[in-house]
């Protein structure tokens, strides 16, 4: 098996004020992406969320500030599409609605409304309840490919909450449509090439061979969908990978598919809400055709802020680009893998 799992191991030393001055080591790993070759930090600190948030000043205030995408304003206080794009203006599936996005992050900018509820609980997610959301950015990604032969590169985003760069409580996707990759996808996509290039096979059928065979960050899969914790987290917890293997492009998701997804992402979710996380990023990297790429994404859990409003992001990755994990995924794959399946919502 070509994909490699490297690490670097080492300690550093200090005199405890906690353990009556003593002298210890304490690890350090500087772990390597398997796909990338980016590195990130990984650390065991014991380090956990052990009480529950109290979101109710965030909700309350929310409410207080003027919202767009509430029923009674959104018809008036939303953009709509060019007509050659979307003669509709808006895509409408359900009580989900897509508009464009304020913030042009590429040239073809969506947000996808969740429904008319202001807020959602992390662990009402089910899959019918992310479901038409889901729908409508999938509807609007296939109107965009057919409209602009030279879009490439597709994603679906979600900032859940105020923690994860949310500027709105109320719960929507960020669907981005353009002709060139972001830093991430980039790197993916040379690394798949480049794989291919030096074993002949695909970078993505390996890993999950690999990761399957190890174990210790392998959650399970629901239908067309792999999970498992990420070797190289991008945030402060460790982070959740999914994969579909038979799939290029986000343009070949059936409903079947998008429904397995959604009861996967639902159980990652009751995860985060069992430890008292209330707030994630997640994005899927989508491509229109590429014989080395699968469609893949991530989910990262996002700390709310303590009383100091200190951010769960540093010098590190702002300035260096360099992640760290207080927790090391494998040893908190057990928990993840029995909510994942104990705890499955319908």
């Amino acid at each position: 098996m070509a994909v490699s799992f490297k690490s670097i191991k080492t300690t550093t030393r200090r005199i405890n004020p906690l353990k009556d001055f003593t002298l210890e080591d304490v690890p350090l790993e500087i772990r390597y992406d398997p796909l990338t070759g980016r590195s990130g930090r990984v650390l065991d600190t014991g380090f956990n969320v052990s009480e529950k948030p109290n979101l109710s000043p965030i909700i309350e205030k929310s409410k207080e500030i003027f919202c767009p995408f509430c029923p009674e304003t959104l018809e008036k206080s939303t953009p709509l599409f060019p007509e050659d794009l979307l003669p509709e203006g808006r895509v409408q599936v359900g009580e989900a609605t897509l508009i464009p996005n304020l913030l042009p992050l590429d040239k073809y900018p969506g947000v996808s409304i969740f429904s008319h509820q202001h807020y959602i609980p992390l662990d009402k997610f089910t899959p019918d309840v992310m479901r038409d959301a889901f729908s409508a950015a999938l509807i609007f990604i296939q109107r965009v490919l057919e409209f602009d032969p030279d879009v490439g590169h597709c994603y679906i985003n979600w900032n859940y909450m105020p923690p994860a760069g949310s500027s709105l409580v109320h719960p929507h996707l960020q669907v981005n449509c353009g002709e060139t990759a972001t830093n991430q996808h980039r790197e993916q996509l040379e690394g798949c090439k480049r794989y291919n290039k030096a074993h002949g096979t695909n970078f993505w059928h390996d890993f999950m061979e690999q990761e399957i065979t190890l174990k210790s960050r392998y959650i399970g899969e629901i239908g067309p969908v792999f999970w498992s914790l990420s070797f190289v987290p991008n945030g402060y917890l460790p982070d959740v990978l999914f994969i579909f293997p038979d799939h290029k492009t986000v343009a070949q998701l059936d409903e079947s598919s998008l429904l397995a997804f959604l009861k996967g992402l639902s159980r990652i979710l009751l995860y985060f809400h069992s430890e008292n996380i209330f707030s994630f990023n997640m994005s899927l990297f989508s491509v229109r055709e590429d014989a080395h790429f699968r469609l893949n994404g991530r989910v990262t859990p996002r700390l709310l802020t303590r009383d100091i409003g200190n951010s769960d992001r540093t010098y590190s990755q702002v300035m260096h680009q360099e992640t760290y994990s207080v927790i090391p995924p494998e040893s908190v794959c057990r928990k993840v893998n029995r909510i994942f399946f104990k705890g499955a919502l319908s």
